[in-house]
């Protein structure tokens, strides 16, 4: 499989697989350090938590790729279930709008991911709302939406001036202390000199931990905080059929997502065709004209008689792909794996919470 690499240098350094590893040198240490006392001294500031909706927060300690998107989407999903009205709050990123706004699916203007959500959830009654300065964006829905029992803030475990009654963070590397059974959190280098955030001390901040396995794993973690682990269900949806007597004898790749090797490996898996070619794209890539025509051309040395993209990217080249190759868009499907673990520990906390909530309200 040819592969064509369009991301910056430092972009490929810092998300290759080999760097979820804990290696932290001597300035690893330092940024991390520096790191976590800026957003500590930031975060203190915080305002407290108070009133309804209730704010749960989904984030995490890395740089991208550690699946907030479908997280969010499952806890939405379940919460709904719950019969709780809620709302996907969002930065938007790779937006030209600030918000705040409620997004619609066909809104081009709209962030990719934000797009996604607001056409995944509309089956459930729950919206999305894009705003860059998140604050702004809660009190619009303060303002505009009234009556919600949740609101989902995604990607915001560091943001400032949002606060917060459950925060979810979703680890991208851990071990587990064979001792005492326990879950412990391990990062690596902190940005600019890693793909970190922060160091894992900031773990101990989160209400519950996240993570991605299938073996059986600690259900508390060395703070006694819950963990509950997930899996990521795939499978191919043809959203362009071959011409007739056409069927593609080999594929093409095209993403711009954070971890475009676990996209990689997901469609080699599922394809019984050869994949010839996999164009890596900058994370939340706009796709240009000019950047398609490049990628069909390459599709056409390549002999790609197909095309296997993932459903973020496919919201933004729907409306661009006029070539009459076969499409087909990876989906992801979120599964906890201790589903009703999960969800009892979920529903009953903001009902506890929200119990607790309208009892200081009260008069």
């Amino acid at each position: 499989m040819k592969i064509v690499d369009l991301r910056p240098m430092i972009v490929r350094r810092f998300t290759r697989s080999d760097q979820s590893s804990p290696k932290v040198g001597f300035l690893g240490h330092l940024s991390g350090f520096v790191s976590d006392f800026i957003i500590k001294r930031r975060l203190a500031q915080r305002p407290v938590a108070k009133g309804c909706p209730l704010l749960v927060s989904v984030g995490n300690l890395a740089l991208g790729g550690t699946g907030k998107t479908p997280v969010v989407m499952a806890v939405a999903r379940d919460l709904a279930a719950a019969g709780m009205r809620g709302v996907v709050l969002t930065r938007g990123y790779g937006s030209s709008l600030k918000g705040p706004l409620v997004v619609q699916p066909d809104n081009l203007q709209a962030g990719d991911e934000a797009r996604m959500m607001a056409g995944r959830l509309e089956e459930y009654g729950w919206s999305v709302v894009q705003s860059r300065n998140r604050p702004q964006g809660l009190k619009f829905l303060e303002n505009q939406h009234p009556g919600l029992n949740v609101v989902l803030l995604e990607d915001a475990f560091q943001t400032d001036g949002l606060p917060r009654h459950i925060d979810l963070v979703i680890l991208d590397s851990w071990r587990v202390q064979q001792e005492n059974h326990r879950l412990q959190p391990i990062t690596g280098s902190v940005f600019p000199f890693g793909p970190w955030r922060e160091s894992a001390s900031g773990a101990d901040r989160a209400t519950a931990l996240l993570v991605e396995g299938k073996d059986p794993l600690p259900d508390t973690s060395l703070c006694d905080q819950p963990v509950f682990s997930f899996r990521r269900g795939v499978y191919l949806r043809q959203v362009q059929d071959a011409q007739e007597g056409h069927a593609p004898k080999n594929w093409a790749l095209v993403s711009g997502i954070a971890r475009p090797e676990k996209f990689e490996t997901a469609a080699v898996d599922l394809l019984a065709e050869p994949i010839v070619l996999s164009i890596r794209c900058r994370d939340h890539e706009k796709y240009s004209r000019r950047l398609l025509r490049s990628v069909l051309a390459t599709m056409d040395e390549t002999g790609s008689e197909g095309l296997v993209t993932t459903a973020k990217d496919w919201v933004k080249l729907s409306h661009l792909w006029k070539d009459p190759r076969p499409v087909m868009v990876l989906e992801m499907e979120l599964e906890w794996t201790k589903k009703d673990a999960f969800n009892h520990w979920l529903v009953e906390r903001v009902r506890n919470l929200e119990r607790n909530q309208s009892e200081l309200t009260a008069p």
